[in-house]
């Protein structure tokens, strides 16, 4: 019997059956990669934090798609509203409507569905669809897509807006040809987008409260008591909010496990799990001590600091500005070392390109130098570049150079 409920979702969720569709959209980086996997056989899966524009982007899969395929030959469901239904009745209610099998099968929110994984298993290897996922939570896809989907599909983190794809969202794209020329407008516009966290819904919000409260319900409450806590058994959820706030309030901050554990009041074991939880979910981000030895880099000191942060969470002072300026440098960077040595002298990000090691000290300042951390690290590991990223200095002195930050920003 055709379940009434998932056939009308269907029909609200794909309008393209009926008639042509139009879409907003603009572009993204990561979709030029993405768009190649689009004609191979395995599936695709998109994760990401909660409103990045995952369901955006398969929007945009699914007008690409309809240029050389029917309109019945695809089929969009999210189950973030239908966590009990099953996927194979939706498929059933697919055929009752159009009497024939999809071609394209694209499943949102995905992690859901309880076993997702090895349902979307037996679909692909039937080899009569093309499959696309998303979810929320990487560790909530990897957890079941590792074993289950191992050489089946292809993995893409969507991320929050980087700098460029900000200002072409505001269609000011044109200002990166020639940043020295636009210097005023770059900075007014990396305030904004600083104001916005790299969420493309807050866009041109104004008021501070509404973006305040739209980041804690839409993005953190959603993600710890909705998502991981139906996922995983999670005494306290709202320890994993103390902790989180802990981090948004001092980015790049060097856990002490042993102490923090016993601030918040939980073992040292549940808060080791819980930094795991916030990383997976894309809260926050971990950086490693850096070390030419992966192993010992992971049994050195680590940073963490939050995957956003906004210019309205935070007092307003040069440093609370510059702590957010060092986190947005380490997002979009997408950096996974610094440097710190027994001295206590440091260097914010490290970097590895093939080869090369390029250490980047962020000094949001108005007269930056270069400090003894960055000196030690070119000496040590004979660096041919280190960049120093400022407010507004510009140039070259001894091997440093001298980047203003929205430049830095349009360049990485």
């Amino acid at each position: 019997m055709i379940n009434e409920k998932i056939k009308r979702a269907l029909v609200e969720f794909n309008p393209f059956w009926a008639a042509p569709i139009k879409i907003e959209y603009k572009e993204r980086i990561i979709y030029e990669r993405l768009r190649k996997f689009i004609k191979e056989p395995q599936i695709v899966s998109l994760c990401g934090l909660r409103r990045v524009g995952k369901t955006t982007i398969l929007q945009k899969i699914i007008y690409d798609i309809l240029k050389e395929n029917p309109s019945d030959s695809i089929i969009y469901f999210s189950f973030d509203d239908f966590p009990t239904s099953e996927i194979f009745d939706v498929l059933d209610t697919f055929k009752d409507i159009h009497k024939k099998e999809p071609r394209f099968l694209i499943f949102d929110e995905i992690q859901k569905l309880p076993n997702w994984a090895e349902k979307v298993k037996i679909l692909y290897d039937t080899k009569k669809y093309k499959i696309f996922v998303s979810g929320s939570e990487s560790l909530f896809l990897r957890k079941g897509s590792r074993e289950s989907l191992a050489g089946r599909i292809y993995e893409f983190e969507i991320k929050k807006l980087n700098f460029v794809e900000y200002l072409n969202f505001v269609s000011k794209i044109d200002m990166i040809k020639k940043p020295q020329l636009y210097e005023t407008e770059l900075k007014i516009e990396l305030r904004e987008y600083l104001f916005t966290g790299g969420f493309p819904e807050l866009i041109g919000k104004e008021d501070k409260a509404l973006i305040k409260q739209y980041i804690k319900t839409a993005i953190v409450e959603k993600i710890i008591f909705n998502d991981m806590a139906s996922i995983y058994p999670i005494e306290s959820p709202e320890k994993l909010i103390v902790i989180l706030e802990i981090i948004m309030d001092n980015p790049g901050m060097i856990v002490d496990f042993s102490s923090l554990s016993q601030e918040i009041g939980i073992t040292r074991q549940t808060l080791s799990k819980y930094f795991e939880y916030l990383e997976m979910a894309h809260l926050v981000v971990k950086l490693y001590n850096f070390s030419r030895n992966k192993i010992t880099s992971e049994k050195l000191l680590k940073k963490f600091y939050p995957t956003f942060l906004s210019t309205v969470l935070t007092e307003e002072s040069e440093e609370k500005i510059g702590k957010i300026i060092e986190t947005t440098c380490v997002i979009s960077t997408d950096a996974k070392f610094f440097w710190r040595d027994k001295y206590k002298d440091e260097v914010d990000i490290v970097l590895q390109k093939d080869k090369e090691i390029i250490p980047i000290e962020v000094k949001y300042r108005n007269q930056p130098s270069q400090n003894m951390g960055l000196r030690k690290f070119c000496k040590k590991y004979k660096c041919k570049e280190a960049i120093v990223v400022t407010k507004d200095k510009r140039g070259e002195k001894e091997g440093v150079k001298f980047v203003p930050v929205y430049e830095f920003l349009l360049e990485v």
